[in-house]
């Protein structure tokens, strides 16, 4: 689905963007920096449960690392034009905290199951 690194790669750009080093992002997440490291260049794997806290760390949302809002399980949500419209006019900061919102509620959901 996606080329080996590519999801390492957009984190580190997000990491960048948001002026942080490898040693306060592994801090942060309880990492070795060597770990980061490897995961953001694709020589080890992301565990799945610690991309919502990278992300979040990082400054983006899921959808935006994955690069494809339509391939991750929230972007199915079938809203309506209104809100659609509504959504898109949206500043992006607003938007990023509506998918944290969903990821959360999601995962809430999923763990109950």
């Amino acid at each position: 689905m996606f080329e080996a690194g590519t999801l390492g790669k957009r984190l580190r750009n997000a990491r960048k963007l948001e002026g942080m080093t490898i040693a306060q992002l592994a801090n942060q997440l309880g990492l070795a920096p060597s770990q980061v490291s490897k995961m953001e260049t694709g020589k080890q794997k992301i565990p799945a449960e610690l991309l919502p806290a990278w992300c979040e760390t990082v400054g983006i949302t899921l959808a935006e690392v994955y690069g494809a809002e339509n391939l991750h399980h929230f972007a199915q949500i079938p809203f309506p034009p209104l809100i659609a419209r509504m959504y898109a006019k949206l500043p992006l900061e607003f938007r990023r905290h509506i998918h944290r919102m969903i990821e959360s509620t999601y995962q809430l959901w999923k763990s109950r199951r």
